[in-house]
């Protein structure tokens, strides 16, 4: 595994002047900030496959079920070309081990569920995934995907890095063996991250761990990957962050004084009311977890953040 974390980018996006006119779509988070923990690999799926700048807009058409790509004025059929250069490169982005996609939204090609799909029939038009973005998904449904747009709001930002480090994570135990005994360690050291997402999932999950056995670990592997990442994919709240945070702080109610378990409830209280961000509970029980060994919280991923994952969750 790469020590460096890798997201995928739609150029344009990048600040590329890739786009149908030599213009580019620059995301100023993505460029001054994403981009000093991650290493970002720019995509032009058009560009790629072969068309120049500047070109003929693209369409999506939906022709009978058949999704087309279509040029606006010509009405060449771009379909098969893109199909097989996307068909291509898939797999390299496997080999670069790509945790994560930023992609511009309403593109014919990169939008992640805006782009217009035209009907052949005189219906009207729909939305969708953009044309490579859906080969994108079907090859890799458990990527982690966002839109430039959607990284201005902090609450689709968070939740889309917490995705993109756990799939860095998971990517490095695949890379040790398929083992029961190491699945388990990963999921307790995820254990109240999952719960912040979905605590019904968070219980599915255990009992599917609570099930497995020796003879079908790879059938265990497969459906723990998208169980998780299908939990993941929801988003956290206040509600379930604090519910989250009190679980935690049942762990101290032996070793905290009165006026403590006190200061440390108003915190979470006061930011369940939007007048503290979250990190400062999370440190305050991270310091609790270490001065009253408590090797359980200690080794959450939750409350201890890897380095990078913590500079873009609360100081990005």
């Amino acid at each position: 595994m790469s020590e460096t974390i890798k997201i995928g980018v739609s150029a344009c996006v990048a600040g590329e002047r890739v786009r149908w006119d030599r213009s580019h779509r620059r995301s100023a988070y993505l460029a001054e900030t994403l981009s000093k923990y991650v290493e970002l690999v720019p995509i032009c799926p058009e560009i790629a496959c072969g068309m120049g700048i500047p070109r003929e807009q693209l369409r999506q058409a939906d022709c009978a079920g058949d999704i087309r790509l279509i040029g606006y004025d010509s009405g060449e059929d771009f379909t098969e070309k893109m199909s097989e250069w996307a068909d291509r490169v898939l797999p390299g982005l496997d080999e670069e081990e790509i945790c994560g996609f930023v992609l511009r939204q309403r593109s014919p090609s990169c939008a992640k569920n805006k782009s217009k799909i035209y009907s052949t029939t005189g219906k009207p038009h729909k939305h969708g995934p953009g044309f490579f973005t859906r080969k994108l998904t079907e090859h890799a449904p458990l990527l982690p995907m966002v839109t430039s747009e959607e990284l201005q709001n902090p609450l689709l930002r968070d939740n889309f890095i917490r995705r993109v480090f756990v799939l860095n994570r998971w990517r490095t135990l695949l890379g040790k063996g398929k083992r029961i005994g190491q699945l388990v360690d990963f999921h307790t050291r995820h254990k109240m991250l999952i719960r912040a997402h979905d605590l019904r999932g968070y219980r599915e999950l255990g009992r599917l761990l609570g099930e497995s056995t020796m003879q079908n670990v790879d059938e265990v592997f497969a459906t723990y990957a998208s169980l998780l990442f299908k939990s993941l994919a929801l988003k956290t709240t206040a509600r379930k962050n604090s519910d989250v945070l009190q679980h935690a702080m049942g762990f101290f109610k032996k070793d905290l004084d009165d006026g403590d378990k006190r200061e440390l409830l108003a915190m979470i209280t006061n930011y369940a009311n939007g007048k503290l961000p979250l990190l400062m509970p999370v440190t305050l029980l991270n310091h609790y977890a270490r001065k009253y060994h408590k090797p359980y919280l200690a080794q959450q991923y939750y409350l201890n953040p890897e380095p990078a994952e913590l500079k873009l969750l609360y100081h990005a």
